[in-house]
């Protein structure tokens, strides 16, 4: 929507008036609303979604086709891999039924034919107001989505609800086209309706993928920043140990042990610390990642365990170029110089 803050449900008939109406395969509208669920500590806030699940639009001519001046349009329409425990809401006029999205069921302990309440506050201010409405849950959803955290009823009762008559917020559009262009759709739906703006799913997913490539460069900076940190912590860790045991490469150096063998064991101490602080690094990460997969996304995130060897080596190499400065240092460690303040 551009200026105005609805969508007329009146207008929607207009979608089927554009010139590749007969590839468009279906539209949904959708009517928000923020209403009460459950009781007591289990009370919470649910956004209900009024919407068209399975219904019949007469078409008037010369719009309508040559088969039927009927469109059967709706939710099972453009998203029949909706996953469903349960059954679709069919009946047009059905106002007391509702599919409960599978995480409002698991909170609420939901069944296919139980019933719950729902209560909504026009003025949140105004408690006098609160209107219950008593609905039964036809169906349970799941798609990994939003639509997981949502409740939907047709949009009749979610407009009644909110006193939003013949008004919806968004539609969402499906289409069948090959050979046609998609952005042409959403253009012609924008002549059609003239106070409406389209989008279509590749600007949606252009969008996205901007927003994604923007967390990827970041991500990518706090990894050159976490290396630098560890390597300068590496730095720090050899630098001590060379200083704590410059008697004993004096007293090693003394007795005839070559550079290359000091070299060695400084370079094997290093190996070990980069191999430990990536092996930690790489378990601390996945139990994070379970952490962020369940609070954010409600799932759990597969670790990738092939890349362990991956981590292990680039622990390794940044430990091993971190030592260089350290190990040089004592490499020049002189034993008579050492060796005298004894």
């Amino acid at each position: 929507v551009t200026e105005q803050k609805y969508i007329n449900e009146s207008d929607l008939w207009k979608i089927k008036t554009i010139y590749w109406r007969n590839n468009v395969l279906g539209y949904a509208p959708l009517l928000y609303q923020v209403v009460r669920i459950g009781e007591g500590v289990n009370e919470q806030n649910v956004v209900l979604v009024g919407t068209y699940f399975n219904k019949d639009i007469e078409i008037i001519e010369p719009y309508s086709s040559e088969d039927s001046s009927i469109f059967n349009t709706g939710i099972q329409t453009i998203s029949p891999w909706w996953n469903v425990k349960g059954e679709w809401i069919e009946d047009q006029n059905d106002t007391i039924s509702s599919m409960v999205g599978v995480e409002v069921a698991k909170k609420l302990g939901l069944e296919v034919g139980d019933t719950y309440n729902i209560r909504y506050i026009k003025n949140n201010e105004d408690l006098l107001n609160e209107s219950t409405y008593t609905l039964i849950v036809k169906g349970i959803v799941s798609t990994d989505g939003n639509e997981d955290d949502q409740i939907f009823v047709n949009l009749q009762l979610a407009q009644n609800i909110s006193a939003r008559e013949d008004k919806v917020h968004t539609i969402q559009v499906s289409a069948l086209c090959n050979a046609c262009p998609v952005d042409t759709f959403a253009q012609e739906i924008e002549e059609k309706i003239p106070y409406v703006e389209g989008s279509t799913v590749k600007q949606l997913v252009s969008a996205e993928m901007n927003i994604l490539g923007k967390v990827e460069n970041m991500m990518f900076l706090v990894t050159i920043i976490a290396l630098l940190a560890s390597a300068l912590g590496v730095m720090t860790t050899m630098t001590t140990s060379v200083i704590e045991r410059k008697k004993e490469i004096a007293l090693m150096k003394s007795v005839g042990a070559e550079n290359k063998k000091i070299v060695a064991l400084f370079f094997s101490e290093a190996a070990i610390i980069g191999a430990i602080g990536g092996l930690a690094g790489f378990i601390i990460g996945v139990i994070v990642s379970q952490f962020i997969g369940l609070s954010v996304f409600n799932t759990l995130i597969n670790p990738r365990y092939e890349i362990i060897p991956i981590v292990l080596l680039i622990s390794i190499a940044v430990a091993l170029i971190a030592s260089l400065f350290p190990i040089r240092k004592a490499v020049k460690v002189e034993p008579a110089i050492v060796l005298r303040g004894e």
